[in-house]
């Protein structure tokens, strides 16, 4: 498999049913996306030696996916990997991690070196990881943190719970949070606000769709 390494420019999410733009989803699951020039995220079949030389090398790896061997890096690789064991459902404790996730990557930064992050597919766990380090070391509130990681990579999406506790996070840090949980109809559940949109546009799209038949 080919792996890109995806540095496509900042741009504004849209699930509104573009084909083009639901063809960019879903190649970000396959290749390498970098959220900062410290900072790489992507899913666990980007992560190999090849991937890792296209992408200019990584310092650290911090792996989410307990599930998983360890990541195939090279033989005698100084590479520092770190685990994380947190499962992507509803009842797990990511919160604990995060100050911790955080803080390694800017250790590694400082040395000058880079980090990659990944999951299963980089959508869920991970990202959430890499929103914790935007949010302490970056300065920016959890609703611009998410906005900067879809340009960056379009088919993240932190669970509810996994944002629920990012939320706490960033009072956390910042002493106020910008993002709000609230019962959606249309998804049937508790969602972060900033995920509404995606469900209008998916209602349109499939409304659409039905009115057509």
């Amino acid at each position: 498999m080919t792996v890109e390494v995806d540095s496509c420019p900042q741009q504004e999410n849209d699930l509104g049913g573009d084909n083009n733009q639901k063809k960019t989803a879903v190649s970000d699951l396959f290749s390498i996306s970098e959220v900062a020039p410290e900072l790489l995220l992507c899913g666990a079949a980007a992560v190999n030696e090849d991937s890792l030389k296209a992408a200019g090398g990584v310092d650290c790896v911090i792996s989410a996916a307990p599930e998983l061997p360890p990541p195939p890096l090279p033989p005698q690789s100084l590479i520092m990997v770190l685990r994380i064991p947190v499962l992507d459902n509803l009842s797990e404790d990511i919160l604990t991690h995060l100050h911790r996730v955080a803080d390694c990557i800017n250790e590694i930064k400082c040395k000058g070196g880079r980090t990659l992050v990944h999951c299963v597919a980089g959508v869920s766990r991970s990202a959430s990881l890499c929103l914790a380090y935007l949010i302490k070391y970056h300065n920016m509130s959890l609703r611009r943190a998410f906005q900067h990681l879809r340009s960056r990579r379009r088919c993240v999406r932190p669970n509810s719970h996994f944002f629920y506790q990012l939320i706490q996070f960033e009072r956390e840090v910042k002493g106020k949070a910008s993002v709000e949980m609230r019962h959606n109809p249309a998804a049937r559940a508790i969602i972060p606000d900033v995920y509404e949109e995606e469900y209008v546009k998916t209602l349109h799209y499939q409304n659409r769709n039905i009115g057509r038949h």
